[in-house]
């Protein structure tokens, strides 16, 4: 399977897990940032006790880069199902939902540098993104806190006496 059908694939699913959950993107961009960290220090300690759970040691991509992009993306996907603040505007939540997206493929280049074998399109659209990553996760990071920052908590309600 070709790495730019990869990468269409998770962009349409982590656009359409936020858009229909109606998720803010301040919560998941920030979720996606701990996994990130997560990753990053815990993947070559995780990787030998899922080979050994039983699964199977693949050799493109490397189990080692399964095991970093899931924990990359794990923390968001939970929040996604487990709650948090909602977007009540229709454009809000594309561009929320669109922002998420793009700051989780972006998350996601990071551990698959090198592993995979490109040619063509798919070379251009890993390097485009990989050389912007930094980019990208600046901006989608701000993004995220100033997305937090406006984000409104619902008061409670009072009663009548």
């Amino acid at each position: 399977m070709s790495l730019s059908i990869i990468f269409v694939i998770l962009l349409v699913a982590m656009f359409i897990l936020s858009y229909l959950t109606k998720r803010r993107f301040g919560v998941l961009g920030l979720a996606l940032a701990a996994g990130a960290m997560l990753s990053d220090l815990w993947a070559e300690k995780l990787t030998p006790y899922v080979a050994e759970s039983g699964v199977v040691n693949l050799q493109t991509p490397p189990l080692a880069v399964l095991v970093a992009v899931l924990i990359v993306i794990l923390p968001a996907i939970l929040l996604l199902f487990l709650g948090g603040p909602t977007y009540k505007s229709k454009l809000l939540r594309f561009v929320g939902s669109a922002a998420f997206a793009i700051l989780a493929l972006a998350l996601v280049v990071g551990p698959l540098d090198g592993t995979l074998a490109l040619d063509g399109v798919s070379q251009q659209i890993y390097d485009f993104v990989f050389d912007n990553r930094v980019w990208i996760v600046t901006a989608g990071l701000i993004y995220a806190i100033w997305d937090l920052v406006i984000t409104r908590t619902p008061k409670g309600i009072k009663r009548k006496r």
